[in-house]
């Protein structure tokens, strides 16, 4: 049953009528969890980031949320990583220079060859 006529007025109706025929509990019920979800909407509409990983699963959102922890040690590891990373490639690079210069003044170290 497909009804074409739906338009914002009649919809807006249909719910107030709809919602007549409950019982105050539920109303207040349905109206505090209505504000809860704007709260919530609101305070992610200030932090885009947490928006992103609320909406793809990644942030359970609250101040307790024991994720937090997760993300923490996420966070530390890639910093690690990366840290790693830069060292390993200066490392390389000063390795490269210093054989540069050694062959250059012919006063090459065995584990030149070794490479």
């Amino acid at each position: 049953m497909k009804n074409n006529n739906l338009t914002p007025d009649s919809i807006r109706q249909h719910l107030n009528h709809s919602a007549a025929q409950m019982d105050s509990d539920t109303v207040e019920s349905l109206r505090a969890s209505r504000n809860l979800a704007l709260e919530r909407h609101r305070a992610l509409q200030h932090a885009p980031v947490q928006a992103w990983l609320t909406h793809h699963g990644l942030w359970a959102g609250g101040s307790h949320s024991h994720h937090k922890h997760v993300y923490l040690a996420l966070a530390v590891l890639l910093s690690l990583c990366l840290y790693s990373g830069a060292v390993y490639l200066q490392h390389d690079r000063d390795h490269a220079d210093t054989t540069d210069i050694e062959l250059l003044t012919d006063d090459v170290p065995v584990d030149a060859y070794a490479d």
